[in-house]
């Protein structure tokens, strides 16, 4: 069998039935289609218990059932194993014979019912029970009332997204970024990915050449190379992307992430943003500013963006609400140079005529409400209590990481000593449950090790005891180097 069985298997502590029963029935089932064939080895209680997150007596019980009512059966010094007294006939006539039906519904099961449920510590992930699902239907709500069956219909002449919308991101972002632009300036996209795949086929020709962040965003990376640009990769370093002092050094686009450099965490100063401005006007270079999450500020205000800098028309905007609301929004926008909007929207056409208006419509009247802002201030006050935790966790638990950027953000990398193998820490911690990307695998040159921690869809009790398991494997990782049993 290619997947272990754990993967196959769904527990819900919100259901009635007790988690034994809801064990016992799920690994029946897997008998019953075959997953489990007979004679197949049933993994040790400890192994699925550890696997599923559930108490060794749970799945000892479980099995006992199971042995009792013939499908499982135990051997001596050799383990627990599928009854081989059930044939094929036996089988056929639960009616569940069809293995592929039952591996598909299970499958099906495990994946909706995980949907948006992060693992310590996978970057990027907002809470999303923060957000006031109820408020956001009330305002869908508003919005079919006060648009009707309009926004069922086709609508080609919104490729640029719904204008309420786009006038109520202007309006915020002219309050909150500074971003100079009118309303018409503002495209809406399915999310920031989109608008950088969008961006890349519009500005870029093959060999053209684009100065990104390194470590930097995957995201953006793939999109470049989709068109056969030359990637130039950008060191990173406390004051964030450092462009060489060559005054030969040319790039037809920067990318950049200025307000917390991803994946580091480190802020673009003042300086290097007003150098950056200069070099795209000067070698009429287009800037790509990522926004991504300028709104969860801990401890300081965020900087101008860089477009708030610009004379010569020559950075370009972008940003999401996946990450500031919920990521299956898929509501994405760009702030275009007004010299770009036509072309734009005559690339943005070729994918579909517009994105999804109801949603587009929705969040319209969740800012114009202002329920927007109040959740982004209580997103704020929850990360940031979420932060302190983390830090206090890693400083007390004696972690080899050094943490230089906490001062905002959704993630932390937290930096190894020069000699660690990052790759090789992020696979002995995945391979415990625990999500934690290498700094390396961010990287198109050799960089300083380091892990990269999501701190922000976890409460403080699940980060408090995810963060022990992260110390026991570095402890565990020790041990094995000094030639000591690794328990």
């Amino acid at each position: 069998m290619s997947k272990r069985p754990a993967t196959l298997i769904v527990l819900d502590r919100n259901k009635r039935e007790s988690l034994q029963t809801q064990l016992a029935v799920s690994l029946k089932e897997l008998v019953q289609a075959r997953v489990l064939a007979p004679g197949a080895a049933v993994p040790s209680s400890r192994d699925l218990a550890g696997d599923l997150r559930i108490s060794r007596n749970t799945v000892i019980q479980a099995y006992d059932r199971l042995i009792g009512e013939g499908y499982l059966e135990p051997s001596a010094r050799r383990g627990l194993f599928v009854s081989e007294s059930l044939t094929e006939k036996i089988l056929s006539r639960t009616g569940l014979s069809n293995a592929s039906t039952t591996v598909s519904r299970f499958v099906f099961q495990q994946n909706s019912e995980k949907l948006g449920m992060p693992v310590p510590f996978r970057p990027c992930q907002p809470d999303v029970r923060l957000f006031p699902l109820a408020l956001w239907n009330r305002m869908r709500t508003r919005a079919l009332r006060s648009y009707g069956t309009h926004l069922l219909h086709y609508q080609s002449e919104l490729t640029l997204g719904f204008p309420s919308l786009r006038r109520t991101l202007a309006t915020y972002l002219r309050e909150s970024r500074g971003v100079q632009c009118d309303w018409h300036q503002v495209a809406i996209t399915t999310g920031s990915q989109q608008a950088l795949y969008l961006l890349a086929h519009l500005l870029l020709r093959p060999e053209s050449r684009v100065a990104m962040e390194d470590p930097g965003y995957l995201g953006a990376r793939f999109a470049w190379q989709r068109t056969g640009a030359r990637l130039i990769p950008v060191s990173i370093d406390a004051e964030g992307m450092r462009l060489p002092p060559d005054k030969r050094f040319s790039a037809e686009l920067v990318y950049t992430t200025p307000s917390r450099q991803f994946p580091t965490g480190a802020c673009l100063s003042l300086s290097r943003r007003l150098s950056l401005v200069e070099f795209a006007a000067r070698t009429n270079a287009w800037i790509i500013e990522d926004d991504y999450d300028s709104e969860f500020r801990y401890s300081r205000p965020p900087l101008p963006s860089l477009q708030s800098l610009d004379s010569s028309g020559r950075v370009i905007y972008i940003g999401s609400m996946s990450k500031v609301l919920f990521p299956s929004l898929r509501i994405g926008y760009v702030v275009l140079p007004a010299s770009l909007v036509q072309e734009f929207t005559a690339l943005r056409s070729v994918l579909d005529d517009h994105g999804p208006l109801i949603d587009q419509a929705t969040l319209a009247q969740f800012i114009d409400a202002g329920a927007f802002y109040s959740h982004i201030r209580r997103s704020r006050r929850a990360y940031g209590e979420r932060l302190q935790t983390f830090i206090e966790s890693a400083s007390k638990l004696l972690l080899p990481l050094s943490f230089p950027y906490i001062d905002g953000g959704m993630n932390l990398t937290g930096f190894l000593d020069s000699t660690e193998d990052d790759r090789e820490c992020s696979d002995r911690l995945k391979s415990i449950g625990i999500e934690i990307p290498a700094l390396s695998q961010y990287s198109l040159r050799p960089t300083r090790p380091g892990l990269v921690f999501g701190f922000t869809a976890f409460e403080q009790r699940t980060t408090q005891e995810s963060m022990k398991r992260v110390a026991l494997a570095f402890q565990g990782r020790r041990k094995g180097h000094r030639g000591e049993p690794a328990h």
